[in-house]
């Protein structure tokens, strides 16, 4: 019989250390995703996190299994809300396989994204865990005690970095921060304002906690001063606005509450002490107060504290009508599944308004809309509309319900309650205002399942249990369930993992591209796609292959059957990179422009198709994006290269006709116009150009080259002084105003003009060493034969610095 016990004694301590450890693992999970980071460019930031999130869901996945299985038994909280959180997810996987966008992309986009149907997974997993292991009073005051450990870390930090930033900003940014982007610290430390409020109001605190409390608000509110986001500002001003009026109906109430008999209330107070309710006042109306301050002169006072701590954010998305317009559109096509999750790019290029090319934003491709649930609506059609709908539409119901009519009794457990569906209410309404974050969208799911785990210490709420242990055939199928889930979070572990070692390898080959190490480069990209195939990472190889044909084609070292051979090999290989892209997502631009890119490198060299092929790749890509002014652009230079200059100058038309401000293409025009003898013409492109840019040093010296071909000498002398002045190391424009000065007989300010580019190198000195010796002399040498009808030098000259 002692043996017995013995035995029972240990599968009950296995029993209830795998109960534990699911507990800590959500609490962990949540934790290292805020604070992770490696700080190494070549590790992305945020998929960090995001892997780090998804990996801690699958290890709580598999000891919440474990426990399940120990036990042979499961207890459920009501189920209704519960069930809800998976209806979201369900129509993302609809529209993952049936709205054509491919499975692989939905599933996974490139790093996780919020809008894919793995996300999405990830949140409703986290919450459906969290509701289900979290029972006990113990656990919620441990993640609360973790969580405000964890935002302490992030306030501290923040203030850290803005104080270094304050005097040494070249060795870190102000905005960086432990959460994502500055605004994502901004909502998550809103987040945490909330909570910290109904803390005071709700619980009875010790003096050095509330004093705590209070001093991390406090700096919270001046972090959140310096993101400064309407939005943010807007959902904790309603917080407090709340908790303000609640206090003060519950200090009317409190001389005489005979009527309230009978009635629950919200917030009720274990005491009706006048000190506590004057304090519970203070929190909520300073927050309000602030908040309002804010709202009103954020554009000035907000903007003027961030600029002083040299804090620049520009936080643009799409507008609503933008984002309705896009939305319109897809429905017309695919109205049931949407576009596909994270497809919303795709759709953005294809159906944008044309006029935004007049803004500063004109080749911003946005992954998002106005907001993260619009943008679901988009992406994922009706289906994800009425899900969102319906699942928002529950969460209010029975949260409302369980408030209003079932609240807890126990004062900590009311708190955990209010605060979560609070919590989780602040972020869903930040993913219909704005795109909160990975870690802002994580910690408002966690708050979600942690309020429908507390609705089972609601009035008259009611577990359900499942006793499999009992039932031998029931038993054995959910055991057979479970066992295929535990080997399911095994696989998806390897493919996390696996995806994440892609992601890292193709930072490195992008660092290395850039840094013009072409071999590790290659050598990392390739291992990405051993990883995980992606179109970014083939689009990576092919400019690796660009790169490695113009090396190839600069080197006068190689012999000529080297070369040959390496050029070639280089451009089959970025050929079948670019072609394997298109295949793996044939719906973005970008793919069919690398395409395009990399035939229009051998267009010059005659290689047979390869213009054809490059015409073809490009068309494709401008019937995916037909408002960009770039690939009109692109085409025109693709035309110039198979010396077909009407059909370029057709091109860039196009290209100025979606831009009228294009001063590329309006530049180009202009060298076109005057190759083909139209002084005139190329005179009046130039100019518009330089309207639009009346700084470009380039632009200018184009101006006085045609005003002089036009015989506007004065106008020449102008804008070539204005061009130099702009880039004082730019040679051939203070050449060329030699040419005018001597033109004018202005011999010293020739002779000024061509000492200063003698100076410049050695090359040049011997260059212009004639020209100066007769400009000393006092004659032109530059007679109209010399100069023709452009006035282009006979010399080329050597600058030292790149032309601008």
């Amino acid at each position: 019989m002692h043996e017995n016990h013995s035995g029972e004694n240990v599968v009950r301590r296995r029993r209830l250390s795998f109960d534990i450890a699911t507990n800590w693992a959500v609490v962990l999970t949540f934790a290292l995703s805020v604070i992770a980071f490696i700080p190494v460019n070549t590790i992305p930031f945020l998929y960090t996190k995001v892997t780090v999130l998804a990996l801690g869901v699958l290890v709580t996945l598999v000891l919440f299994i474990l426990a399940r299985l120990t036990r042979g038994n499961a207890i459920i909280p009501p189920l209704p809300l519960l069930a809800s959180l998976w209806i979201v997810p369900f129509a993302y996987l609809l529209s993952s396989l049936f709205s054509g966008a491919g499975v692989g992309a939905s599933f996974f986009g490139t790093e996780l994204e919020s809008d894919t149907f793995g996300f999405m997974l990830l949140l409703a997993t986290f919450a459906t865990l969290t509701a289900l292991a979290f029972r006990r009073t113990a656990t919620y005051r441990m993640f609360y005690g973790v969580a405000a450990i964890v935002t302490a870390l992030v306030v501290v930090s923040q203030v850290l970095v803005v104080i270094v930033s304050r005097f040494a900003p070249t060795i870190i940014a102000p905005t960086t921060n432990l959460v994502g982007s500055f605004v994502d610290m901004g909502m998550f430390l809103g987040l945490a304002l909330a909570t910290g409020l109904l803390a005071l109001r709700l619980l009875t605190l010790s003096s050095k906690t509330r004093t705590m409390i209070y001093v991390g608000g406090g700096v919270a509110l001046f972090l959140l001063a310096l993101v400064n986001s309407v939005v943010v500002w807007v959902l904790v001003a309603l917080v407090a606005l709340a908790l303000f009026i609640e206090a003060i109906m519950r200090n009317r109430a409190s001389g005489d509450q005979t009527d309230l008999d009978g009635v629950a209330l919200l917030l009720a107070e274990e005491s009706d002490d006048l000190p506590q309710s004057s304090r519970s006042l203070i929190a909520p109306l300073a927050t309000l107060a602030i908040a309002l301050f804010f709202l009103i002169g954020g554009s000035t006072i907000g903007n003027a504290l961030a600029s002083g701590f040299g804090i620049s954010l520009v936080d643009v998305r799409p507008s609503w009508q933008s984002t309705f317009d896009v939305g319109s559109h897809t429905y017309a096509s695919s109205p049931l599944f949407g576009s596909g999750p994270g497809t919303f790019d795709t759709q953005w290029v294809k159906f944008r308004d044309r006029s935004l090319n007049d803004t500063l934003f004109w080749n911003v491709d946005f992954v998002s809309g106005i907001g993260t649930i619009p943008t679901s609506f988009v992406t994922t059609g009706l289906m994800g509309a009425l899900a969102w709908i319906g699942f928002i539409g529950l969460f209010l119901f029975f949260g409302l319900r369980a408030l209003l009519m079932r609240l807890p009794e126990d004062p900590f457990i009311r708190f955990v309650s209010a605060s979560s569906f609070v919590g989780a209410l602040y972020v869903l309404a930040l993913a219909v205002f704005a795109v909160p974050g990975e870690l802002v969208l994580l910690s408002g799911f966690l708050l979600l399942g942690i309020f429908i785990s507390s609705l089972r210490y609601g009035t008259d709420a009611r577990e359900f249990g499942i006793i499999f242990a009992r039932s031998p055939k029931v038993g054995f199928i959910i055991v057979f369930v479970l066992t295929l889930l535990l080997l399911a979070s095994i696989l998806a572990a390897y493919v996390v993992v696996e995806r994440y070692l892609s992601s890292i390898a193709y930072a490195e080959s992008a660092t290395a591209l850039q840094a013009g190490d072409l071999e590790r480069a290659n050598n990392a990209a390739n291992q990405s796609i051993t990883f995980s195939p992606s179109d970014r990472a083939y689009q990576l190889i092919s400019a690796i292959g660009i790169a490695r044909m113009n090396q190839v084609a600069s080197d006068t070292t190689l012999a000529q059957a080297d070369a040959q051979t390496q050029f070639q090999a280089a451009l089959s290989g970025s050929i079948s990179a670019a072609l394997a892209a298109t295949k793996l997502n044939p719906n973005d631009y970008r793919n069919w422009a690398m395409l395009g890119n990399v035939y229009q490198t051998v267009v010059p060299l005659k290689i047979e198709g390869s213009y054809d092929n490059a015409k073809s790749a490009y068309d494709q890509a401008i019937a995916l994006n037909p408002t960009s002014p770039a690939l009109p652009f692109v085409v025109a230079q693709l035309e110039i290269a198979n010396e077909n200059p009407v059909a370029a100058g057709e091109s860039l038309m196009a290209a100025i006709t979606l831009k009228r401000d294009y001063t590329q293409a309006i530049f180009l025009l202009s060298q076109l116009e005057a190759q083909q003898g139209r002084a005139r013409e190329a005179l009046e492109a130039a100019e518009a150009a330089a309207y639009f840019a009346p700084n470009d040093p380039t632009v200018l010296f184009q101006v006085g080259i045609l005003r002089s071909a036009n015989g506007n000498n004065a106008g020449a002398i102008a804008a070539l002084a204005r061009s130099v002045e702009l880039n004082p190391q730019y040679a051939n424009a203070h050449f060329f105003l030699a040419v005018m000065q001597a033109i004018a007989g202005n011999y010293p300010a020739a002779t000024a003009q061509l000492e200063f580019v003698a100076g410049l190198s050695p090359e040049n000195a011997e260059a212009v060493a004639a020209d100066l010796a007769a400009v000393r002399a006092g004659r032109n040498p530059f007679p109209p034969s010399r100069l023709g009808a452009l006035g282009i030098p006979q010399a080329p000259l050597r600058e030292t610095a790149p032309v601008q």
